[in-house]
């Protein structure tokens, strides 16, 4: 997963093969690399990174007892947080969006295949705790923001097919889930969200 720092410069986040996260980052904007540093942690999905409001970048991933953790920048571009849990029991690859508003929203797959959500109370601060959007999905989720601010979640039913939910207003509640069929066979693939 790549981020940009809110200085421009790119940040790249992985699995490692201890199950740690790692990351290697831009010591300048379009200048050279740092080497790989370990930000420690043990998980068991591909972290995904999302920049908060005021400009510090945070990584999520699910952990060994399967709820969604995160660790954050402690100032923008700075050194990092210790990792904290953000509880639920998640079996897909999380994937956070931000809304319009600027406060982050993570999605992920319950244990009841529900698409299941956490979401920033305010930008960057503290997190609301986990409510269902219902739904059975077989895949990781996608999410992206429409040109009006309102996310849109993205995830392939049990008929195979692309269904999606969305934002009624932006910040706002969520819509009924609706299919726009296809036949799909993989997970859904992003350039959105960051």
């Amino acid at each position: 997963m790549v981020a940009q720092n809110n200085d421009g410069r790119l940040e790249v986040f992985a699995r490692g093969t201890d199950n740690a996260v790692w990351h290697i980052w831009q010591t300048a904007p379009n200048r050279g690399w740092s080497g790989w540093a370990s930000l420690a942690g043990v998980i068991t999905s591909i972290p995904f990174a999302s920049r908060n409001a005021d400009g510090r970048l945070e990584v999520f991933a699910r952990g060994t007892d399967d709820a969604l953790w995160h660790i954050w920048q402690v100032t923008a571009g700075g050194g990092w947080s210790g990792w904290s849990s953000l509880a639920g029991v998640i079996t897909s690859d999380p994937f956070v969006a931000v809304n319009q508003d600027g406060r982050l929203e993570a999605f992920a797959r319950g244990t009841d295949n529900a698409l299941w959500h956490i979401w920033q109370v305010t930008a960057g601060g503290g997190w609301s705790g986990w409510s269902s959007l219902a739904g059975v999905i077989t895949s990781d989720p996608d999410v992206a923001r429409n040109a009006d601010g309102r996310l849109e979640s993205f995830a392939r039913g049990t008929d195979n097919a692309l269904w999606h939910i969305w934002q009624v207003t932006a910040d706002g509640g969520w819509s009924g889930w609706a299919s726009l069929g296809g036949v799909i066979v993989a997970d859904l693939a992003s350039t959105a969200g960051a």
